[in-house]
C-alpha cells in the first residue's frame, strides 16, 4: 500500500480516536471517586506502595500482594509526578491511559491482516462491540481504569509476537514473546492464560506430530523454543510471580473469587446477556467469521485466530459451569479465572471478524451496483470508499454510543459515591491519622468503602476483594464474632480473637455504635465521630 493511502487510514484512525476520547473525557473529567470497588483496591495498593510497602497485601497483616501490580504501579507514578490526590488520579486517568488499548488493537490488526480490515475492526472496537455492556464485559476503549480494560493492550502486542515467533521460527522472537508475556502477567492473568493455551495447542500438536513421525530433532527444537520463551517470562513476571508463586505457590483457598460472575454475567441473567449481544454488528461479525473460515489462506494466522476463538468460548462455558456443578452437584473441578474474562477477549475477536464482514459486504454491495461478479476486494474496493463508509457508520452510530452504560450509569454511580460525605470523611480521617499497620475491625459492608482504600489492615474484607490465598471464611466468622461481642448486652470478656488479629481500631455505623459495650479486657475511646460513623481506638489491657 502506498504511503498516501496509509496516511488516509491513519487520519481516519485519529478522527475516531478523538471522537471516542471526547466521550470518555466528558464521562470522567470532573469525578473525585470512581464507582467500582476495584478502584478502591487499587487506591489501597497505591497508598501502600507510596508508604514503602510494595509486595504487601495492603489490607491484611503479614500477607503478600495477590493482585497484578502493573496498573497500580503506573497510577503510583502518576500520583508522584502530578501531586494529585490518589482518588482523583484513579477516577480520571482512564480516558488517557486506556488509549493504549485501541492503539495496540489497531496496529495488531494491521500487522496481522491489513489496513482495510483494521479500520472497520477499530470501528467495532470503539463504538459497536459492547452495546450496553459495562467496559469489563468486553474489549473496548473505556474511561474507567480497571485492570482488565487497561491491560488488554499487552494481549494484542504479545499476540503479534506469537505470530512473529511462529512464522519466522527464530529464537529471537520467542525471547521477545516470553518477555512480553511476562509483562502481560504483571497487568492481568486472563490474557496470559489465553495465550499460554494458544501456544500449548499449536506447539503441542507439533510436538506430538514430530513424535509420531520420529522426527526427534524437531521435538528438540520445539522444546528449545519453549525454553527461550519461559526464561524471559519468569524474569519479567518476577515482580509479581515472586509473591503468588514464591510465597503462595499459587495455592488458592478462597475459590469464590475465581467464580465471580458480576452483574449481567450472573448465571441467572444468561438469557439477558445473550439478548444484549444479538446486534446488527454481531451479524456482520458472523459473516466475517464465515468468510475468514472459507477464504482466509494464511495457515499459521488462521490457527492462532481459531484457537483464540475456541479457547475463549470453551473456557467461558467451562468456567460458567464450574460454580453450578460445585454448588448443585458437589462436583469440584479446577478453576482458572472468572468466566467473564474469557468473554472479554471473545469480544475483541468479534471486532476483528466485523472488519472482515464489513469489507466483504461492502465489496459485494459495490459489485452489485456495478453489475460485476464478486472479485478481489483489493482490486474492486478503493481505500477512500472504505474510509468514508467507516466514518459514516461511526457518525450515524455515535449518538447511540454516547448513551452507553459506561458513560451514563457508571458515571451516575461515581457521582453518587462522591456524595457519600460521611464515608469520605472517614476515609480522610483514617488516611491522615491512623498508621497503616493498625488493624481495623469493621462490618462487612464498610470493609470495601471507606475502609479498603485507606490501606489500613483489616480482620476481613468483602469476598471478591479478599486475599484468595488466605481463608476467607475463618476471618469472616471471627470478624462477626467480635462485632457481636462488642454490641451485645454484656461487655465481651474473651480477649483471644482480639489479640489474635491485634485489633487497634474499630469502625462502627451509628446504629451499632449506640449499642457498643467496652470489653472488660480493653480500653477504648472515640477518636472520630460524624452523623453516620464512629471510629474508636482500642487498646487491650496489659494485665
Amino acid at each position: 500500500m502506498k504511503p498516501t493511502e496509509k496516511n488516509k487510514y491513519l487520519f481516519a484512525f485519529v478522527l475516531m480516536l478523538i471522537a471516542a476520547f471526547i466521550q470518555c473525557y466528558k464521562t470522567i473529567h470532573d469525578l473525585h471517586w470512581a464507582n467500582e470497588p476495584d478502584f478502591d483496591r487499587d487506591i489501597a495498593y497505591i497508598r501502600s506502595t507510596l508508604d514503602g510497602h510494595y509486595g504487601q497485601d495492603p489490607n491484611m497483616t503479614g500477607q503478600y500482594m495477590w493482585y497484578n501490580p502493573m496498573l497500580f504501579l503506573l497510577e503510583t507514578m502518576v500520583v508522584k509526578l502530578t501531586g494529585l490526590p490518589i482518588n482523583i488520579v484513579v477516577a480520571r486517568a482512564g480516558a488517557f491511559i486506556n488509549i493504549l488499548s485501541p492503539v495496540a488493537f489497531f496496529f495488531m490488526v494491521i500487522k496481522l491482516f491489513d489496513y482495510k480490515v483494521a479500520l472497520p475492526a477499530l470501528l467495532c472496537f470503539f463504538f459497536l462491540v459492547n452495546g450496553n455492556l459495562p467496559c469489563w464485559g468486553g474489549a473496548t476503549y473505556s474511561p474507567w481504569l480497571l485492570s482488565d480494560t487497561f491491560s488488554q493492550f499487552t494481549f494484542y502486542i504479545t499476540l503479534y509476537f506469537v505470530y512473529k515467533a511462529f512464522t519466522t521460527q527464530k529464537l529471537f522472537w520467542f525471547i521477545i514473546f516470553g518477555a512480553s508475556l511476562g509483562i502481560t502477567f504483571l497487568g492481568h492473568s486472563a490474557p496470559v492464560f489465553i495465550i499460554i493455551l494458544i501456544m500449548i495447542c499449536i506447539q503441542g500438536r507439533k510436538v506430538v506430530e514430530s513424535f509420531w513421525s520420529k522426527d526427534y530433532s524437531a521435538v528438540g527444537k520445539y522444546f528449545l523454543q519453549g525454553l527461550y520463551a519461559v526464561v524471559p517470562f519468569i524474569i519479567f513476571a518476577f515482580p509479581f510471580l515472586y509473591y503468588v508463586y514464591g510465597k503462595y505457590h499459587l495455592h488458592f483457598i478462597n475459590h469464590e473469587i475465581l467464580e465471580c460472575a458480576p452483574g449481567i454475567f450472573a448465571r441467572r441473567y444468561t438469557l439477558d446477556l445473550l439478548k444484549q449481544n444479538v446486534t446488527f454488528s454481531l451479524i456482520i461479525s458472523i459473516i466475517g467469521m464465515i468468510w475468514f473460515y472459507k477464504r482466509f489462506d494464511q495457515p499459521i494466522l488462521k490457527k492462532i485466530v481459531w484457537h483464540w476463538f475456541f479457547i475463549c468460548l470453551g473456557m467461558y462455558i467451562y468456567e460458567s459451569a464450574v460454580p453450578t456443578l460445585d454448588h448443585k452437584f458437589h462436583i469440584i473441578l479446577p478453576d482458572t479465572i472468572p468466566a467473564f474474562h474469557y468473554f472479554f477477549y471473545l469480544k475483541a475477536l468479534q471486532s476483528i471478524f466485523f472488519g472482515f464482514g464489513f469489507i466483504f459486504l461492502l465489496t459485494w454491495f459495490v459489485g452489485r451496483l456495478k453489475g460485476l461478479k464478486e472479485g478481489n476486494p483489493k482490486l474492486n474496493l478503493s481505500d477512500t470508499l472504505v474510509i468514508i463508509c467507516v466514518l459514516l457508520y461511526a457518525l450515524v452510530y455515535y449518538p447511540i454510543y454516547s448513551g452507553r452504560y459506561d458513560f451514563t450509569e457508571l458515571r451516575a454511580q461515581a457521582i453518587e459515591k462522591g456524595k457519600q460525605t460521611d464515608k469520605i470523611a472517614v476515609y480522610d480521617f483514617i488516611s491522615k491519622n491512623i498508621p497503616l499497620g493498625h488493624v481495623l475491625l469493621c462490618e462487612h459492608g464498610l470493609s470495601l468503602f471507606p475502609a479498603m482504600p485507606t490501606a489500613i489492615k483489616m480482620v476481613s474484607i468483602e469476598t471478591y476483594f479478599s486475599n484468595p490465598y488466605v481463608s476467607y471464611e475463618e476471618r469472616e466468622n471471627d470478624r462477626d464474632t467480635m462485632l457481636v461481642r462488642l454490641t451485645s448486652a454484656k461487655p465481651a470478656t474473651d480477649p483471644k480473637l482480639f489479640a489474635k488479629y491485634k485489633v487497634r481500631n474499630i469502625l462502627l455505623a451509628d446504629s451499632d455504635f449506640v449499642r457498643y459495650k467496652q470489653p472488660v479486657f480493653a480500653i477504648s475511646k472515640v477518636i472520630y465521630k460524624n452523623s453516620s460513623y464512629a471510629i474508636l481506638s482500642f487498646t487491650a489491657n496489659k494485665n
